[in-house]
């Protein structure tokens, strides 16, 4: 456990490196770090040599048809209303990291579309879930989006709630005398942890198993040390016009980089060449840099593929995660107020301590360039652009999502499969098993 070569994330977070090598989980996982990492690399070399080859070929991975997206499912009020209830109500989902709550009683809220959580570090080192709601009258009990708390307390009328969402105390308890307080605990909700991070589900009584949600990701995951990221600032919410599908599509294929982003992404990565591979219901998806063709000229030995690669996972439903050399971005994007507006919640965490002041500015600026001028200002622009088009009388019956999107027809037809939109399943049958393998499918 003292050897510093599996503590090389982990040294700029002292306080968190004790927490970390007491956890029950965790402490399990922290040993084979230095093993993990050699596997790493050699995922890595293979995706670089993967995406050279498609860059000397000038090819990306395909799906093998084209797709037709009716727009009935971007507009559609009843498809809407089951996205929320199925896909968003029912679905065990990622719902953030462990290293965002490393003490006991340190907590983060996130509101995903009906349901307002509360994520909390009990003192037995176990991860809580509840309903942010108070059992009097709804409230939220807790207002900050992280923090740490020894009791929750009622803005409204000061009901407190413990760390077992226990019902603590009630102001003029007399009001309240044929009450049993046994029965107004917080509601808890499913969530289980697993690889540095938290998963749960907005409905009481669904199991939460990280590695079903993950599709056999999980090892690939455990490899980046998610446990020892460290968050950058606090949540980002954008809000934006148009369907939420319509923006998470938005975030599945870089073949509008040239475009869209030309002046932002499109200047350091390359656009419409990608490779792509499913794994369950989530996709990993690789872009390059345009300083890729460099590692050439180095033994491969020397070669470092983590700086000259875009690594994309993109899990069930609409959660991204996009890792660089230095932070990780990640998005969840869901429904909005109705089903012409959409949402998206933003978290950066830091892999390492920035060495310098200089570099901290650079990830700064990298950091705020994704956040504002890309996603914001691009992204939710184009989303909103298209929402005007889409409920014109004299709109056409479908979309196309190319072969060269296949990350974006997979997402699709999931959704389509869970709301059992027969318009949609009719245009665009489900590949056989062996033609799914052909598409990336693991």
């Amino acid at each position: 456990m003292d050897d510093p070569s599996k503590r090389t994330y982990a040294r700029f977070i002292p306080a968190f490196w004790t927490w970390a090598s007491g956890h029950p989980v965790l402490k399990e996982v922290i040993p084979t770090f230095g093993e993990s990492r050699l596997v790493k690399r050699e995922r890595m070399m293979g995706l670089a040599h993967r995406m050279l080859h498609l860059l000397d070929t000038e090819a990306t991975d395909l799906a093998l048809t084209s797709y037709e997206k009716p727009l009935t499912a971007y507009t559609s009020p009843e498809i809407f209303r089951r996205e929320r209830e199925i896909i968003f109500g029912r679905t065990p989902m990622f719902i953030g990291m462990s290293s965002e709550i490393p003490h006991a009683g340190d907590y983060f809220t996130r509101d995903f579309v009906d349901t307002p959580m509360l994520a909390l570090r009990h003192k037995d080192g176990t991860v809580r879930l509840y309903l942010n709601a108070c059992r009097h009258r709804g409230a939220k009990v807790a207002l900050e989006p992280c923090g740490s708390a020894q009791r929750f307390i009622c803005p409204f009328h000061a009901w407190s709630f413990d760390h077992d969402g226990r019902l603590a105390n009630i102001t003029e308890p007399e009001g309240f005398d044929d009450m049993d307080w046994d029965r107004k605990s917080l509601v808890a909700l499913p969530v289980a942890e697993k690889y540095g991070m938290i998963f749960g589900c907005a409905t009481p009584g669904v199991t939460v198993d990280p590695d079903e949600i993950l599709g056999g990701l999980g090892p690939e995951m455990a490899e980046w040390g998610f446990e020892n990221f460290a968050m950058y600032d606090k949540p980002h919410d954008h809000q934006g016009s148009g369907n939420w599908k319509y923006t998470w599509d938005t975030f599945c294929e870089n073949y509008h980089f040239a475009t869209l982003h030309k002046k932002t992404l499109g200047e350091f990565l390359i656009g419409r060449r990608q490779a792509f591979d499913i794994f369950g219901r989530n996709v990993r998806m690789i872009s390059a840099t345009r300083s890729i063709y460099q590692m050439r000229e180095l033994p491969e030995d020397q070669w470092k593929p983590e700086e000259h690669l875009s690594v994309q996972y993109r899990l069930y439903p609409s959660i991204n995660f996009s890792i660089y050399p230095d932070f990780m971005a990640i998005f969840w994007v869901m429904p909005g107020k109705d089903q012409s507006h959409s949402r998206a919640i933003h978290i950066t965490f830091l892999a390492k301590e920035p060495a310098n002041q200089d570099k901290r500015d650079q990830i700064a600026f990298a950091i705020q360039r994704g956040c504002v001028d890309v996603v914001q200002n691009e992204d939710f622009w184009v989303t909103g652009l298209a929402e005007t088009g889409m409920r014109a009388p004299g709109a056409p019956a479908t979309f196309m999502i190319g072969k060269n999107e296949p990350a974006l027809q997979h997402f699709n037809r999931l959704f389509a499969e869970a709301v059992g939109d027969e318009i949609e399943l009719g245009l665009n049958p489900r590949p056989a098993s062996d033609e799914r393998r052909a598409m990336g499918a693991r």
